[in-house]
């Protein structure tokens, strides 16, 4: 493909493979704010509509083929319709789609999730990652009779009051001191007082004597293993020495493994990393491609949930769902009788993140790929990125422009750039999703003369 000489020319030639996404794009738009349910699917000049998708690709309504690495946005850890999935729901499709009372299914899914999880002795189901760590966190309050709560700068726990700050924030100046920032909200709507009520901690060293010196206040610290704002892993030391912080406080430590849980390991960035915390929560993989939520921790922290004098509101219309549980009652039998597809998709990942950060090198590209098993993000900054301030310095043209190039590449990734490699991508389409990233790299550098 010659490269278009401006952003306009590049939107156009991805206009002209797109004609019907555009007509429905602008129909949208009188009926949705914005034209999007959701802000994480926003594509320049707009988005791609999507017409079906099988195993490691999708196509949208024009015919497109794409190899996907968005996968729902790391829902589809083994790709687009696995037949056991789609039997397992047409199944339950003859039986009933809800219930509104109890079903055998929560005991089948229950009694998996809690072999697979170390933290889990009991568990509670939902409909979202955004609600399991909404009512994680009242579990934690009603526990330890704490009200405030710590989150890690860049970190994502869904689009909540109590989880909306101080994620992608880009303004340095309303950050607060890198060693000891302060609450940003990323949303208008969320009340002041909800603020005092956070507390957010640097990714760094320092975080942990912000630890000991309010360690009264505060009811537990949450951190996803992998940081979803630049999919930056934890080292294990880091996660060793916060366990150990938190634990000599009586303070509850929250692993937030709703990207984590069951893709970096069947027990997930728990056994991967050999760290427990007292409470995770989960969504995405476990529902096999519908919606879902869980959260699991001990009996002990469990029956503040059932405490008969004062109990944690716990309800949900549609929380067990039967074809979530069937569709993800599927997918942990296969995982669990398949463990050796989180080896092989390490080395996939690796040969991705590898290859691309050496012809970066090569290149001269100031750019990084990081990540860890099978996730990854690309990044428009020198190495290292250890943390997510690193980020602030990203360059805001190439990025602007690199998932349009890696369309009209043939590969999907979101605008947010985290990324996910499935069981369905066989190797070959790895090496093209390597060529891709490498081709689209260099032409955004190169239309934006920023190399």
């Amino acid at each position: 493909m010659e490269r278009p000489k401006t952003r306009e020319e590049l939107h156009q030639v991805l206009r002209e493979r797109t004609p019907k996404s555009g007509e429905l794009w602008k129909s949208s738009q009188d009926m949705v704010p914005g034209g999007l349910l959701s802000e994480a699917r926003r594509f320049e000049p707009y988005p791609f509509y999507i017409e079906r998708g099988q195993g490691p690709y999708i196509w949208d309504v024009d015919e497109n083929r794409y190899i996907d690495c968005c996968l729902a946005f790391g829902v589809l850890f083994l790709g687009h319709r696995p037949p056991f999935v789609v039997e397992a729901i047409r199944a339950q499709l003859e039986r009933g789609t809800t219930y509104g009372g109890p079903h055998t299914l929560e005991i089948e899914f229950a009694k998996k999730f809690i072999e697979c999880v170390p933290c889990a002795e009991q568990m509670l189901m939902c409909n979202s990652g955004t609600e399991a760590t909404m009512q994680a966190i009242r579990i934690v309050r009603a526990y330890t009779g704490r009200t405030r709560v710590a989150k890690f700068e860049g970190g994502y726990h869904g689009w909540h009051d109590y989880a909306s700050f101080s994620i992608s924030a880009k303004d340095e100046a309303k950050l607060g001191p890198a060693d000891h920032p302060i609450p940003v909200p990323e949303s208008a709507g969320i009340p002041n007082q909800v603020k005092d009520t956070i507390m957010v901690l640097p990714y760094e060293e320092s975080a942990f004597q912000i630890i000991e010196e309010h360690a009264s206040e505060l009811a537990c610290v949450m951190i996803e293993p992998v940081v979803g704002g630049g999919t930056i892993p934890a080292s294990k030391e880091f996660l060793q020495k916060l366990r150990e912080v938190t634990k000599r406080h009586g303070i509850m430590l929250m692993f937030d493994e709703v990207i984590t849980g069951f893709r970096l390991a069947l027990g997930g960035a728990q056994e991967y990393y050999g760290v427990e915390p007292d409470i995770a929560t989960y969504g995405k993989i476990i529902g096999g491609g519908l919606p879902v939520g869980a959260v699991g921790c001990s009996k002990k922290v469990m029956q503040s949930v059932i405490n008969v004098d004062f109990s944690v509101a716990v309800a949900g219309t549609f929380s067990g769902n039967p074809m979530t549980l069937a569709a993800g009652n599927a997918v942990l039998t296969y995982l669990m009788e398949n463990r050796q597809l989180y080896g092989e998709l390490a080395k996939k990942g690796d040969r991705l993140r590898n290859g691309f950060n050496e012809f970066a090198r090569a290149k001269g590209l100031p750019s990084m790929m990081t990540g860890v098993g099978s996730l990854f993000q690309i990044h428009f900054r020198e190495p290292p990125i250890v943390k997510p301030r690193d980020l602030l310095t990203e360059r805001a043209g190439p990025l602007r422009d690199f998932q349009v190039y890696l369309r009209l590449n043939g590969v999907f990734i979101p605008w947010l750039h985290l990324a996910f490699i499935s069981a369905a991508h066989s190797d070959e389409d790895v090496e093209q999703v390597l060529r891709a990233h490498q081709a689209a790299i260099a032409e955004s550098f190169a239309a934006n003369k920023e190399a």
